[in-house]
């Protein structure tokens, strides 16, 4: 199996420069497209108070990160920087965590056919990656994250109530992966991505309009 890039301590030094601009989503006018699953299924239980005050309908996720094209997860790099590739998803990148999010919040009481009164807007603004080594033989640790912003809209007035951004952030140690790179790249996507929706439901603010 293909072991990531950045798995090399001599390249270890290029490797934060290189993935930062790789995960930004820097564009190139033409790549090659190699297809990537993201499983997105959140696990957070912290369920509403059983009488609700209100409940919500999540809208079609925004996605502005820097790609022209919302199915690419990150582009390619090597230590020379960014490549003419990208690793792609099917559903767009967008839709994978609007799916999840919607998931996480029927789960915990948010949302139901009756008594919506407000709906939640959700931006994907950035997905990065950035690394940590000690020493020139040591192991690298990854630390992906993931920049989203909320807002809430009353239905009825539609009057933006509340917003936040949340950044969900992880740390994975690089050395124990042996798998191709687009796989490492799905996976920690979906661990940013719970975090950040561990952040918004465990809001106090947020869950005040609901319980």
């Amino acid at each position: 199996m293909k072991t990531p890039f950045f798995y090399n301590p001599v390249r270890a030094l290029l490797f934060y420069f290189c993935c930062s601009l790789l995960v930004s989503g820097v564009t190139g006018c033409a790549f090659t497209r190699t297809p990537v699953k993201v499983t997105f299924a959140p696990s957070v239980t912290q369920p509403l108070k059983e009488v609700r005050k209100g409940a919500l309908e999540v809208t079609k996720i925004k996605d502005t990160r820097l790609v022209e094209d919302p199915a690419v997860l990150v582009h390619k790099a090597n230590e020379y920087g960014t490549t003419s590739g990208a690793y792609v998803t099917d559903p767009p990148v967008g839709e994978i965590f609007g799916q999840g999010l919607k998931q996480a919040l029927q789960q915990n009481g948010f949302s139901g056919e009756n008594g919506v009164h407000y709906e939640l807007h959700a931006e994907l603004q950035n997905f990065g990656c950035g690394a940590i080594q000690n020493g020139i033989l040591s192991s690298l640790t990854a630390k992906p994250w993931l920049e989203v912003r909320f807002e809430l809209v009353d239905k009825t007035t539609d009057q933006r109530v509340w917003h936040d951004t949340y950044t969900g952030q992880v740390t994975e140690k690089v050395s124990a992966w042996t798998g191709p790179d687009g796989d490492f790249y799905a996976k920690v996507f979906s661990e940013v991505a719970e975090d950040v929706v561990k952040q918004l439901i465990a809001d106090k603010t947020f869950r005040n309009y609901f319980e």
